[in-house]
């Protein structure tokens, strides 16, 4: 095995784990566990869980920057472009449900680290807004608004999932699941109705 096919091999191991049970509670020896390599070489390759962390969160992030694209697609109908970018911002956050929890606990934790993981992934949101203010035909504040109630609107169901399901479901993972199947499209449809009463 290379040495490139090892480390995804760690990173699909994390992934998994951080998805199952969040970066707190999850140790390195689980995850040289279900990656199938003892802990030295885990640490050989990532010497933290929180670097190892850090470069699972750069890899999911970074699908992001081709989704945000679509937002500022000039070919394709606003609406069109709005119902992509929430569907395929729905898809990397069902891969990689590890994030919303994540970038709130660094939100309180360490802002700024959290700006500088985005920008390493090639996503600068400050660079994104006047951009998209211009292709959304919007001012830059209502183009920050759309952002905001979209971020909002998908990541609440993730980051109150066990809320939701304890309070709403009865403990029903599967009533819980159910409820984000029809996400996409009632999400798409709030958003392009603010945009067209502004």
């Amino acid at each position: 095995m290379t040495e490139q096919q090892t480390e995804q091999k760690i990173l699909n191991a994390a992934r998994k784990l951080f998805m199952q049970k969040g970066m707190g509670a999850t140790r390195m020896q689980e995850i040289a566990d279900e990656a199938g390599i003892n802990k030295a070489l885990l640490h050989y390759y990532f010497r933290s869980k929180q670097k190892l962390f850090e470069h699972t969160f750069k890899e999911a992030f970074g699908h992001l920057q081709p989704r945000l694209q679509v937002l500022t697609n000039q070919d394709l109908p606003l609406e069109k472009r709005i119902r992509l970018f929430i569907s395929e911002y729905i898809d990397v956050i069902e891969k990689n449900r590890f994030l919303p929890l994540f970038i709130m606990q660094e939100i309180q934790r360490d802002p700024g680290n959290l700006y500088a993981m985005m920008t390493s992934s090639g996503f600068d949101p400050r660079e994104l807004l006047p951009i998209l203010a211009q292709a959304i035909g919007k001012t830059e504040e209502e183009a920050f608004e759309l952002i905001l109630n979209t971020i909002s609107l998908v990541v609440f169901p993730y980051v109150g999932q066990p809320l939701i399901t304890h309070v709403f479901f009865h403990g029903d993972q599967k009533a819980y699941e159910n409820l984000l199947e029809g996400r996409k499209e009632r999400i798409a449809d709030l958003i392009i109705k603010t945009l067209k009463n502004q």
